[in-house]
């Protein structure tokens, strides 16, 4: 049987030469597995033109959207009907994973969407200095380099025995003028609008006739350049995957020294998709203490979900939870140059860039919450509640050189915010010192494995009714992304920025992303919460400035050395075996006198 499965030297060169994308093909799977796929018949619909169709017919359509397809000829509707084969019921959608199975969900499940869970959503914006790009040449580099990855181009359904599946259009049925829209931005559009931008695509509901992602592309901005908005749902591809995709997006570099210029972009591509791996630096009995601790949280808090946080200014309060969700606020901080993070952690041994970046965010929470008198700082630093992040954690291995494979292959670690600080140093230290201590736990291992069993065949029923808390149980979400160091283009158009944000049911998340040198955190915050998004971006500019002057009269040759910070319990394992290692000797003396 024929199949529109692609393999991966079908890839545009971008993706192919930049990323080597690992795609798990369609046509790849067993009769066996084939016949699970699911019972719900679906059809392909009907097609609408391929896109060089579209870019032929007049240009009155790119502001308004699609013109219907009623108003062309009977004639030439009849002519893009699809063929016999391509209205059978599918029988090559692949059954999504645990983990993307809980995404798609929001957009499939009546119960998670008569309890107000919305879908997770990961954000693009492509800013591009040209004011007024073509619409159509932007849709035709995106159908180039998006339409041959299957879940591209794919619905999602649910069939009765509430498993997930991704089922796979013809190429000429995604209508790239239904999924990339034009927006004049008159001179005006500003930040304010690109906020509502931001919550209006939370807000609004996927088709069920279309895959799961769309994009808006914003002329005219205020600042004099416009905006690819591009929105995924988070069921296709964790932010791994999804940045590989992004990337692929980009053109090629300039071939100007006989394929040199592409081999260094690929090297570099390579770099960045390689794992930041520095090595714990934790006595022996702080590493035994951490290990115990993983298995603890990695087997019984995913069993038995510890306590919430406390209500804080940054977490939805519980009452609200169920009601629906009011918008995103947005806010930015300026461009931070990379080479000053770095020189700031080159000061600090052993530390690391991330480390610098969690310090930074847990200072900005602790300087909001005293700025808008959160009474959750004083309950914190009374030792009587906490405040934590999840963060996720690539658990991809054995991929493809430079590649990473689309999907969702992450599982969330959990990050005790070190609120209770004496400096700015301090902040760093305890941020390196628990970091390390996740480094050498086992708990991302057994959470994966656990949840993957839990929640790959739970009801849907169920889910929803665990979901609302769960993604309100830590008071944020931290993510690091690390883009492409040099000029970037799409289409032609040089990008002048990047972002790459989350969208998600719970209270905040930080966004960290580099670009061309220069760091920039973003915040996203429910408007449920009681805080303020502009006070945390001023907060984490602040945290940004205390930082570096606390460092300042540090010389990179003679860095600062991180203090004991071996908590209790390894203090105590470690006077137990010496105590062990002492009297041992005495009593086999003993022993033989007798």
């Amino acid at each position: 049987m024929e199949t529109v499965a692609l393999n991966e030297n079908e890839l545009p060169s971008a993706a192919r030469r930049r990323l080597s994308v690992v795609l798990a093909a369609d046509g790849e799977e067993s009769a066996a597995a084939l016949a699970l796929r699911r019972s719900t018949v679906s059809f392909a619909g009907v097609a609408h033109g391929h896109l060089e169709k579209i870019l032929q017919e007049e240009e009155g359509d790119d502001q308004e959207g699609p013109t219907s397809t009623s108003q062309q000829p009977q004639q030439q509707q009849q002519q893009q009907l699809p063929s016999r084969r391509d209205n059978r019921a599918s029988v090559v959608g692949r059954r999504a994973s645990a983990f993307s199975r809980v995404f798609a969900l929001s957009s499939t499940s009546e119960s998670f969407m008569e309890g107000n869970i919305r879908p997770t959503l990961i954000n693009a914006m492509i800013f591009l200095s040209d004011p007024k790009p073509d619409v159509n040449k932007i849709r035709q580099v995106l159908a180039d380099r998006l339409l041959c990855i299957p879940r591209f181009r794919s619905v999602v359904k649910m069939d009765d025995k509430s498993r997930v599946h991704f089922d796979p259009l013809p190429r000429d049925a995604v209508d790239f003028r239904q999924h990339i829209k034009l927006v004049d931005g008159r001179g005006k559009y500003d930040a304010e609008d690109i906020e509502e931008l931001v919550t209006d695509s939370f807000l609004t509901d996927w088709p069920s006739d279309r895959p799961l992602w769309r994009g808006t592309l914003v002329t005219n901005l205020a600042d004099g350049r416009s905006l690819l908005f591009i929105v995924i749902d988070h069921a296709i591809g964790d932010g791994v995957g999804l940045l590989a995709v992004l990337l692929s997006l980009f053109d090629d570099p300039a071939d100007t020294d006989g394929g040199a210029a592409a081999d260094k972009s690929e090297t570099k591509t390579e770099k960045l998709q390689q794992k930041r791996k520095t090595t714990p630096s934790l006595r022996w009995s702080h590493r035994i203490v951490a290990f115990l601790g993983g298995m603890y949280d990695g087997i019984i808090n995913t069993l038995v979900p510890p306590p919430c946080d406390i209500p804080s200014s940054i977490r939805i309060p519980r009452e609200k939870l169920e009601f629906p969700c009011p918008g995103k606020a947005l806010a930015q901080t300026r461009r931070f140059p990379i080479d000053e993070v770095k020189s700031m952690k080159n000061k600090l041994s052993g530390a690391t860039v991330n480390d610098i970046v969690l310090a930074l965010t847990a200072m900005a929470v602790r300087k909001s919450f005293e700025k808008i008198g959160d009474e959750a700082l004083d309950l914190i630093l009374n030792g009587k509640g906490k405040v934590r992040a999840d963060f996720p954690v690539n658990m991809r291995t054995g991929t493809a050189k430079g590649g990473a494979e689309l999907g969702n292959d992450s599982v969330l670690g959990t990050f005790r915010f070190p609120i209770k600080h004496s400096d700015p140093i301090d902040a760093v230290w305890q941020c390196k010192s628990r970091v390390d201590e996740i480094k050498v736990s086992p708990s991302l291992r057994l959470k994966k494995v656990l949840y993957a069993a839990l929640h790959g065949h739970a009801p849907d029923t169920v889910l929803s009714t665990k979901m609302l808390d769960g993604m309100n149980q830590c008071s944020c979400i931290v993510s690091n992304v690390i883009g492409p160091s040099q000029e970037a283009a799409v289409g032609g158009y040089d990008i002048s920025d990047l972002s790459f944000t989350n969208a998600y049911g719970g209270g905040l998340y930080f966004g960290v992303l580099t670009f061309k040198d220069k760091l920039r955190i973003s915040a996203i915050l429910d408007k449920r919460c009681s805080g303020d998004v502009k006070v945390i971006r001023d907060s984490l500019e602040e945290a940004y400035e205390d930082l570096r002057d606390a460092l300042k009269d540090v010389d990179e040759d003679c860095p600062l050395r991180q203090p004991d910070m071996t908590p209790l319990a390894a203090r105590i394992l470690e006077g137990v075996v010496y105590i062990a290692a002492v009297a041992l000797p005495v009593l086999v003396a003993m022993q033989f006198q007798k």
